[in-house]
């Protein structure tokens, strides 16, 4: 029986964990969705985790369950990596091209990738990606590809995105307890934009927020390159705690009130209905659709202060024509395509996981803003191994680097 060309993809937040399965058609040189699960997700906070035996058994759960609806057993798969320890920051390389004819290589192109990622760092940190953003030949700026060209010196700039070794460890081994190898870490953020974002966008220009349970992340896009990304310590779960403390009551109870009341368009677009809530808080309680929109704005109004500060810090900041790409699980709370394009002044969509190397009898699910990393991971996975693709801006990992990250995965495994 010919060997099943699988790749799986386990997303691991702050609320929940969600694992996709995908399978991939040599003949149609396409890729369907075959097992999708999720799992509540009780051991992380920010993204990192502080219970190993819940998130071991959380992975558990989800795993299992897009196990059971696919008919499959996987036994390695990409796994997200977010948090407030992740970094990033440019560095610089320089070599002599090798080749007597002054051809430049796919060797010179390793080496100086190599030599830019040779940047010194505490004990505890790690590089996640190096992602080329352009080379310089001769003194030549702006080059894309440098493949082929003839030249003496080549530079190149290069973003290095990097994290604390404990907590990667940490996550690894929770993955690793349920006899799941980490085929390789992917940066929360390149992994949605893999799902959501298109060359068009990517090259106009293009900011995608990913609106978490525990932490936000944003991504910047221009000219096809990240240019700047950061996570930011707000997410969906904060709202439902500002809602449990006003209202006083349960974080199940703010939770419910948050998905069927919450709107973030302000107190002023609100609705004045006045809401019975005796149901879920088990009293006689009533209070107004308005209240809870200024309860939930207050947070939503934080978060994008941030985010507008992080836009600030690169040139190309306000110079998005393709406007900002909503995620995650918070994209779907009411009013907030709206209150987004208030606050940044520009176009405002909702992310849907759609993708041309995709079809699938599952769209509808996978189209929710909640699984564009999960399904961003299997996207970038088939991309790696089945599509022939060896780098782009979304998939950083030169061959030289890439054996690095093999060795250091390996330390990782049980």
């Amino acid at each position: 029986m010919a060997r099943r060309n699988i790749i799986c993809g386990i997303d691991i937040g702050n609320s929940e964990v969600k694992t996709i399965i995908g399978e991939f058609n040599r003949e149609t040189n396409q890729a369907q969705v075959i097992g999708i699960g999720n799992a509540d997700s009780n051991g992380m906070r920010r993204s990192v985790v502080i219970d190993m035996e819940e998130t071991i058994n959380d992975v558990r759960d989800s795993v299992n369950r897009a196990q059971s609806m696919a008919g499959v057993k996987v036994d390695r798969a990409y796994v997200a990596l977010n948090g407030l320890h992740i970094k990033s920051h440019l560095s610089h390389g320089v070599i002599a091209v090798s080749r007597a004819d002054n051809e430049i290589s796919q060797f010179d192109i390793d080496r100086v990738i190599d030599a830019a990622s040779a940047v010194s760092l505490p004990a505890n940190r790690e590089i996640i990606h190096v992602i080329p953003r352009n080379f310089i030949i001769d003194g030549q700026e702006h080059i894309k590809n440098a493949l082929g060209m003839k030249g003496v010196r080549l530079e190149a700039d290069v973003l290095l995105i990097e994290g604390l070794a404990p907590y990667i460890r940490n996550l690894a081994k929770c993955v690793n307890a349920n006899g799941i190898e980490v085929a390789e870490f992917v940066y929360g953020p390149l992994a949605t934009a893999k799902s959501v974002l298109d060359k068009h966008q990517l090259e106009h220009g293009v900011l995608n927020v990913d609106f978490g349970g525990g932490v936000s992340t944003l991504a910047l896009f221009h000219e096809g390159d990240l240019v700047h990304s950061a996570v930011l310590p707000i997410g969906s779960r904060h709202i439902t705690n500002d809602i449990a403390i006003a209202l006083k009551t349960s974080m199940e109870n703010a939770e419910e009130i948050k998905r069927e009341y919450g709107f973030a368009g302000g107190e002023e677009h609100a609705s004045k209905e006045t809401i019975d809530l005796s149901d879920l808080v088990e009293e006689e309680f009533t209070t107004t659709r308005k209240h809870i929109a200024k309860i939930v704005s207050a947070r939503i109004s934080e978060l994008f202060e941030m985010i507008d500060e992080e836009i600030r810090k690169v040139p190309q900041g306000h110079l998005l024509p393709a406007g900002v790409i909503l995620a995650g699980g918070g994209a779907n709370l009411a009013g907030l395509a709206g209150f987004t394009k208030d606050k940044l002044k520009l176009s405002v969509r909702v992310g849907r996981g759609q993708n041309d190397f995709f079809f699938d009898s599952m769209r509808e699910k996978t189209a929710n803003p909640s699984y564009a990393t999960a399904l961003g991971l299997i996207i970038w996975g088939f991309e790696k191994e089945y599509s022939g693709k060896t780098t782009s801006s979304l998939n950083p990992l030169t061959s030289g680097f890439a054996k690095k990250a093999g060795k250091w995965l390996k330390n990782f495994m049980p």
